[in-house]
């Protein structure tokens, strides 16, 4: 009787622990079930925490340059866009940690950048967006610029806060030769700002050179800003602009020369009024002062004139306190006191429109460089404006 008690009990052991060991196994499996992933298909590697991994986002963000590019541009425009999503923040910064400006479209799918990329530089892409149940994706990544090979600078004339006559043209003079196909491009990037109404055109003179001239006049007493946006702007040969820059001047009163070498006299007209009649001589045959319309290209004292200069026959070397300068060649309108009989008279100069002492030093002092000079020749075959 007691061998069959011991044996019932080993039996009742038994049979506990194998109810035991199959009431564990759904425990085990419970416990896979909690960490699932989103999609419902259940992870069994990495599980941490007991924690559901969140499911991943259908925002799908890209930007322009690639990841990694390099000799990226600087005329390059930057984008960044998403697609199935919302862009919640773009932020690029150079090598110095300043950020990129830049602006997001109407429904925040697409990054604009609206500022040129500096040379030589990293830029560091971080950018953001959520899809339709406010998950996040988020992108980083970087690009690189190209290195110039040269500077597109420009030298302009007239100078930064110089006053000049209405009839000053804007000159723009490149470093570099510009392709004829990219000059559009140039005087785009070449913004002429008026305090008062003005139209005007550019016009190359050759593949360095680009000159501004107002159609007619600019408005006297105005202020012109020009603005040379050459950052990024190439000549396709390695040169880049590597900075923006900013010139302002003044335009001052009106003040206009008509000289007429038919009746022997100049006309000044001030804001539109004469204000004096100068009796002058001009070149003589052979030697006749050009016609047409100039402009005071600089103010002179004591200006040299030699005969060996333009291998005039006769021999001469006159001073004149004063001129102005209205071409490169040579001619000038100056003070001419030793032809003083011949003024109002007769033309006997070698090119060059004479005054006498007085006349010259007052046209000497109301004039800027930029004032118009505008000629009519012995034969009167062209009209000065």
């Amino acid at each position: 009787m007691k061998l069959g008690a011991d044996m019932r009990r080993r039996t009742l052991g038994k049979a506990f622990v194998a109810a035991a060991a199959v009431a564990l196994i759904p425990g085990c499996q419970s416990d896979d079930a909690t960490v699932a992933s989103g999609d419902g298909r259940g992870e069994r590697g990495g599980v941490s925490g007991g924690r559901k991994s969140r499911p991943k986002s259908e925002a799908k963000i890209s930007v322009h340059p690639a990841a990694g590019a390099k000799d990226v541009p600087l005329n390059a425009v930057v984008k960044v866009g998403v697609t199935d999503g919302t862009l919640t923040s773009v932020d690029i910064r150079d090598d110095d940690g300043t950020a990129v400006e830049g602006q997001f479209d109407a429904g925040k799918t697409m990054w604009t950048a609206t500022q040129t990329l500096s040379g030589e530089t990293t830029y560091q892409v971080k950018a953001t967006a959520t899809d339709a149940k406010g998950r996040t994706a988020t992108v980083e990544q970087s690009f690189s610029t190209v290195v110039p090979t040269a500077v597109l600078g420009t030298d302009i004339v007239p100078l930064d806060g110089q006053t000049v006559g209405v009839g000053q043209p804007i000159v723009v003079k490149f470093t570099e030769p510009i392709k004829e196909e990219l000059r559009p491009d140039l005087e785009r990037r070449l913004v002429i700002e008026c305090s008062k109404p003005a139209e005007g055109a550019w016009h190359w003179f050759n593949d360095e050179e680009v000159h501004y001239r107002p159609r007619r006049y600019w408005p006297e007493n105005s202020t012109v800003t020009l603005r040379i946006n050459t950052l990024g702007a190439t000549n396709g040969d390695g040169a880049w602009g590597i900075k923006n820059k900013v010139k302002t001047f003044k335009i001052g009163r009106s003040v206009i020369f008509k000289v007429d070498l038919r009746k022997h006299q100049m006309q000044v007209y001030i804001s539109g009024r004469l204000a004096r009649t100068i009796p002058v001589t001009g070149g003589k045959k052979g030697r006749e002062t050009r016609s047409g319309t100039k402009v005071v290209l600089e103010r002179r004292t004591d200006i040299r004139f030699r005969n060996e200069a333009i291998a005039a026959p006769e021999e001469y070397d006159l001073i004149a306190p004063y001129g102005l300068r209205i071409t490169w060649s040579g001619q000038v309108l100056h003070t001419a006191d030793w032809p003083v009989a011949h003024h109002g008279r007769a033309n006997v100069s070698h090119g060059c429109v004479g005054m006498n002492y007085e006349n010259s030093e007052w046209v000497w002092e109301v004039a800027h460089a930029g004032e118009p000079v505008g000629s009519i020749g012995p034969s009167g075959s062209e009209r000065a404006t």
